[in-house]
């Protein structure tokens, strides 16, 4: 399978199985907050879903970004990941989907190891523990903006903003790196409220 489908194909499987995701989080009697309990879940749950639909790639738990996705057949010794998802909470107390030391985009833009330097596209997935979704596009477009306005070592421009994407995604955006080529970042959000 060409490389630009098999993207598709995973983008399409994200945004069709985050919703039965969502359900299950909700109707659980489990109580996870912290962005690393629920992303171990959620890729638990992603290869449980890919193995029963047969699927060629499957999703490996990374140190830095918090999954990477690999073609599950043919076995190829020391192969690249295909895709590259990094996850971050969406909570009053955290700007770091967007920037600073552990900041989702800044960390992408600045080609830091294991986020996807070797690729042209990845996912964010946001988990809404607060507000909804209106209002988080609004709060990181804003964040975005101030950044742009602002000196930094990394440029910061309109491409950045989170642009509303229904085909495929919740959003995407378009990034430049220091070195790379830009980089398309799907963005998919899941009420965790």
């Amino acid at each position: 399978m060409e490389k630009n489908q098999t993207v598709h194909r995973i983008l399409l499987f994200i945004k069709n199985t985050l919703p039965e995701f969502e359900t299950i989080f909700k109707n659980s009697n489990v109580n996870f907050r912290l962005e690393d309990d629920i992303s171990k879940e959620l890729l638990r749950f992603f290869n449980d879903k890919s193995r029963s639909k047969n699927l060629l790639f499957q999703f490996n738990e990374k140190k830095g970004v918090d999954f990477t996705v690999f073609l599950a057949h043919p076995f190829i010794m020391g192969a690249s990941s295909i895709f590259m998802i990094e996850a971050k909470r969406l909570s009053k107390k955290h700007y770091d989907y967007v920037s600073g030391g552990t900041g989702g985009i800044e960390r992408i833009k600045r080609e830091q190891e294991q986020f996807g330097k070797h690729l042209n596209q990845g996912a964010m997935i946001g988990y809404i523990q607060d507000y909804n979704a209106s209002y988080w596009n609004t709060r990181i477009n804003s964040w975005i903006s101030d950044l742009i306005a602002k000196d930094t070592d990394i440029e910061w421009n309109e491409q950045d903003k989170l642009i509303p994407n229904t085909e495929l995604s919740d959003f995407t955006s378009i990034h430049k790196r220091i070195t790379k080529n830009d980089i398309c970042l799907y963005h998919f959000w899941i009420d965790l409220n």
